[in-house]
Order: C-alpha cells, then structure tokens, then sequence
C-alpha cells in the first residue's frame, strides 16, 4: 500500500490491534447453548490438489480453526473484534433479545509464487513472492427474529514477508522433489511488515427443500473488507445432498484466497445418516486494494499500481463433503478466480484446491 492510501489508518489500526490481541477481557456468562469447544478445523490449500497442477499465484496455504467460548480467551483475537464491532455500532449477544453469538479463533499462513520459481531475480509483469502469516478471530451471530439471516465479523491480524516463510516451502519442495523458489528475498515487504484486515459478511437462506432423499440449500451472500485485501463481494451458493447441519454452518464463499474462520455449532444431536453432499458457488469481487501485490508501506522490489491489477474479479467453487464419522467431515474443493494482473506474463486465471478436515463436539 503506497503512503498515498490510508497511511494513518493502517498504522493505527496495526498497533491498536496488535494491543489489543493480548488484552484478555473476562468471558461473561452466556445464556445461550455454544459448548466450550465446539470443534477445529484444519485447512490446507495447495495448487496440487487441482487435476493439472501447477506451481505459481496462490501456491499454497495452511490454517488451523478453533471453535466455542474457548475461542475467546487466552491468545486471542476475539477482545479486539468486540471492540471495533461496538466501535461500528454492530449489534452484540443478547439472550434477552434473541441474539446468540458463536465463535472462532484462526491460525495459518498464505504462500504466493510467479509463475517461474527457478528464477533468482525478479520478473516484471508476474506476480511477486509474497507470505502472509496470520491469526484471526470470528464472530459469527444468530437472531431468533431472523432466522433465514446470519452476520459475520472477523478481524485478521498478520505479518507480511517474514523470511520464515520462504525457508517452509524450500523444505516443503525438498521433501516432494520439487523445483525449489529461487526469489524469496524479492518478497512483498521482505523482512516483515504488520498488516490487518477488518470485514463483515452477511449471509440469508433464499431457499430450501428436499428433492426426494436428498437436501438442497440456495444461499446469496455479501461481505465488505478493509486491509490488506480491500473488497466487497457478493455470492451465491448452493449445497445439495444428504444434510443435516445447519445451513449457516457451512460457508464457503468466506474465502479470500484462504478460508476464513468457520465457527462451530450450538449443543445438538448428530441424527439421522451420515452427511454427503456436493456444493458449488460464484461469487463477484470489487477489489480496490491488495497487499499482495501491491505491498503496503514498506519497500518491495516488484510491486504494482492500481493501474496495473484488475479491481474486478469473478471466482467460482465446486466441491463435495463426506462425513467420515460421527465426528469428522472431509471435504474437497476447487476454486477458480479471473486473473488479477494486466500485465504479461502474470495475466492469467488462477486454479487452487483445498483439502479441509471439520472435528465437531
């Protein structure tokens, strides 16, 4: 982000955040029924889990989630978001009202490559090297007075260029047999620079019903952000098979690159048989800002200027689900993106897959 765009904000905003993730607040008691834990997820996105792999843009990613009432102490984002919710004016838990609250806590890191990572220095017109090292915490909130509607707040906070990075994936290449990245210390920011990202997301059920044995869900959905990605989007998005969880507890268009924290569940019984379903989705994207590329205030050998990215993007997602027991979900997916660069040789659409494994309690 050059010093032109929300300079104060960013540095504001990076320490007062940075304060408050270590700013332990007591949990109050909560009438409601979200269990202490109420599940982890573990995500890994890699551009090998796509039919015809390939190396390059978002090449890979590792996330841990934690979910339930646990997601709000120790380490944690979660007295942060509260803070910039009420700052915004955003409704917050109330029993009395019928308002309940879940919550999560993420932790994980975002690897991107160009296209030709045998070469040691730079390459104008592709994408530059770029790591994300993050932890993040969600809120997501059920109203009794609308249940066909859910809200979403979720605050990241991060770390861009961390060397670290860069020595993961030259072990992760030397233990596949891989060409190992040769330009890392060209990195977005390298050497490090904290970053934030701020967004709310409000998903609806437009629709829903059986077709024969089988569950359908229909469900569009908006969410604006401001940070190192600044976006709105909307989406829509479809889930079809045997269901049996909540139809707010599955989102997949919350994902910017990676997932972003999924919450978990009120108490409930694991009935009926076991769930398998397929899902897809699209979703458009007015993106004015991203770090990624364009870095924030620290200097980065290779960056672009908003001339040079496209602020329009389009992504589409299939995937399926398959609940393994009565515990555990795997699910695979496939994402797709319009290329983000006008410039050649990074002009070009993105493909990625994710692999992600769901432990509810």
């Amino acid at each position: 982000m050059n010093a032109h765009l929300l300079p104060r904000l960013g540095r504001t905003a990076v320490a007062a955040l940075a304060f408050a993730t270590f700013t332990i607040s007591p949990v109050q008691a909560i009438e409601a029924l979200e269990p202490d834990h109420s599940g982890w997820s573990l995500y890994m996105d890699n551009d090998l889990f796509v039919p015809s792999p390939r190396d390059q843009d978002y090449t890979g990613g590792l996330s841990f989630t934690q979910a339930g009432q646990v997601a709000m102490r120790g380490v944690s984002l979660d007295p942060a978001l509260d803070r910039v919710d009420a700052w915004l004016g955003l409704p917050g838990e109330n029993p009395a009202e019928g308002r309940q609250q879940l919550h999560a806590r993420q932790f994980g890191l975002a690897v991107f490559t160009p296209g030709e990572i045998d070469v040691g220095g730079v390459t104008p017109g592709d994408r530059p090297y770029a790591s994300l090292l993050f932890m993040a915490a969600s809120r997501l909130t059920l109203d009794e007075n609308h249940p066909d509607t859910v809200q979403q707040s979720t605050l990241t906070l991060g770390v861009l260029g961390l060397p670290l990075i860069a020595d993961v994936q030259e072990q992760f290449h030397s233990v596949i047999g891989s060409t190992p990245p040769r330009g890392w210390r060209h990195q977005v920011s390298a050497g490090g620079e904290p970053t934030f990202r701020y967004s709310r997301s409000l998903q609806h059920l437009l629709a829903d019903g059986n077709l024969g044995a089988w569950r359908y869900e229909i469900k569009p959905a908006a969410e604006a952000g401001i940070g190192f990605i600044t976006d709105a989007n909307a989406s829509i998005s479809l889930r079809l098979g045997r269901i049996h969880t909540p139809w707010w507890s599955f989102a997949p268009d919350r994902a910017e690159y990676f997932s972003q924290p999924a919450t978990g569940m009120t108490y409930r019984e694991f009935a009926g048989d076991r769930e398998h379903y397929v899902w897809a989705g699209a979703k458009v994207k007015v993106r004015p800002w991203n770090a990624l590329l364009q870095g924030q205030f620290r200097h980065s050998d290779l960056h672009y200027s908003a001339a040079e990215v496209r602020p329009v993007l389009l992504e589409a997602w299939a995937g399926v689900t398959r609940q393994v027991s009565r515990d555990y979900w795997v699910s695979w997916v496939l994402r797709y993106q319009t290329s983000e660069l006008k410039t050649a040789p990074g002009d070009h659409d993105l493909l990625w897959g994710s692999v992600f494994i769901n432990r509810y309690f």
